[in-house]
């Protein structure tokens, strides 16, 4: 990426970035849908099993 865009270049790319998203998810809304629940459900199984501050780790 350029480090420094006008605002009118950064704009454009924001919304072709944004309108090729709206593209993608119309084709795969129903396989990403799934992919990003299956990502929250291992995400908080990890949480349940990360130790915490307060607790000694098992060694």
């Amino acid at each position: 990426l350029r480090e420094h865009w006008s605002p009118e270049q950064a704009l454009a790319i924001y919304d072709l970035l944004s309108e090729l998203g709206e593209i993608i998810w119309r084709y795969y809304e129903i396989e990403m849908s799934d992919l990003i629940a299956e990502r929250l459900k291992q995400n908080a199984a990890l949480q349940r099993h990360s130790p915490t501050f307060n607790e000694a780790p098992d060694f």
